[in-house]
Parts: structure tokens; sequence; C-alpha cells
């Protein structure tokens, strides 16, 4: 069971080391899971959304920040999370939306002024 879940302090660190692998200067922040003093999350969902923030800084060498914004899609269990990735002048060419699996403002404001959105979330029916 225990490889099937990453802690919460494991999954802040494990998406800072994406957003730094290629550039150490980038700016990585995480909010939404503030309230939040444990958690556990599917290792999994962890994981991909590790490879979205590189497929990020890979795709565009001019990323500076990148934010990482989670937000409950349906509350205590899946969680929308939002990758964005900042340019030094502010604007943001390209976010990535996944979900999230967590045993918590809908995502218009997380995505206000960016350009292109990637919906890659799981259709709730």
């Amino acid at each position: 069971m225990r490889l099937m879940h990453t802690r919460l302090p494991d999954f802040y660190q494990k998406v800072i080391d994406a957003g730094k692998k290629l550039r150490p200067e980038t700016e990585v922040t995480i909010t939404g899971l503030e309230n939040m003093q444990t958690a556990k999350l599917a290792s999994l969902r962890v994981g991909r959304v590790e490879e979205e923030v590189l497929e990020l800084t890979e795709q565009n060498p001019r990323i500076k920040k990148v934010e990482v914004v989670i937000l409950p899609r349906v509350p205590e269990t899946i969680h929308t999370v939002i990758i964005k990735g900042i340019e030094e002048d502010g604007s943001c060419p390209k976010a990535i939306m996944e979900s999230m699996f967590c045993t918590m403002p809908g995502e218009e404001v997380a995505l206000e002024n960016v350009g292109t959105v990637e919906d890659r979330r799981i259709a709730i029916d």
C-alpha cells in the first residue's frame, strides 16, 4: 500500500524538483492545499503532475516560474491540478489541467489571462 501513495510533503518536493530540473533558477509555487496538515496522494497522479511540470519547462525555455494550483473538483475526493508556465513578462502561454485524487473558487480564478488551456482531466459523468 505504501508504494501506491505519496505523502503530502513528498509531493511538494517532487513538484519543486521537476520544475527546477532543467533550470534551477525557476521559481515553483504550489497553492491550494495550505489547510491540509497531512494527506496521501495517488502516486500515479503525482508522477503525471511531475511529468507535466517538466513538459512545460522543456517546451518553452522562456519559462521563469511554474505555478501549480490545486482546486477541489469533487470535494474530499477529486481535485483539479492546474500547472502554468509563466514567462518573465508575466504572460502564460500554456497551462495543463490534471486530476489529483486526494482524501478540499473554481478553475476560472487560476486560469485568468492564460493563452491556451489543455484540459487533461477525467470526465465526470
